[in-house]
């Protein structure tokens, strides 16, 4: 296991990998100083994800399936793509909702906006509320996958 350092869509991320079952299909991982346990079903979920790039050290298999798990956020936040006031706010807190939900409707220039959920998650935070004005690249809401 040992000490990694993998770069990812030219980020790079510290990561000690401590133990690794690979009967059991978990990793306990240190990432940039914070512990993760990443589980099977996460690394199933991970490889299916595409778009990012990692190196990892050879013969190091574990490690790769840990930098597809690093490669994938566990939060996804959701941003006003243009500044705008919040309408109607349709997430709460604790919610399960589905990639394409919207979430929220924005007014920008007398025309509303849905906003949807861009991955299936958890609503981990709602930052605004009806009336709020925002700025392009506020904070709407924050899932957790």
């Amino acid at each position: 296991m040992g000490k990694h350092r993998f770069v990812i869509d030219g980020q790079e991320f510290d990561v000690d990998v401590s133990a690794y079952d690979a009967a059991a299909g978990t990793a306990e991982v240190t990432v940039n100083g914070q512990r993760h346990r990443v589980s099977r079903a996460a690394l199933a979920k991970a490889s299916a994800v595409g778009g990012a790039s990692a190196r990892a050290p050879a013969g190091s298999a574990g490690a790769r399936q840990v930098a597809r798990i690093i490669a994938r956020p566990s939060t996804t936040e959701l941003r006003a793509p243009m500044a705008g006031r919040v309408l109607r706010v349709e997430a709460t807190p604790g919610q399960q909702v589905q990639h394409g939900q919207r979430l929220l409707v924005l007014d920008a220039m007398k025309m509303e906006n849905s906003l949807s959920a861009p991955a299936d998650g958890t609503v981990a935070e709602v930052a605004v509320a009806v009336g709020d004005t925002v700025m392009q690249g506020s904070l709407l809401v924050r899932l957790q996958r």
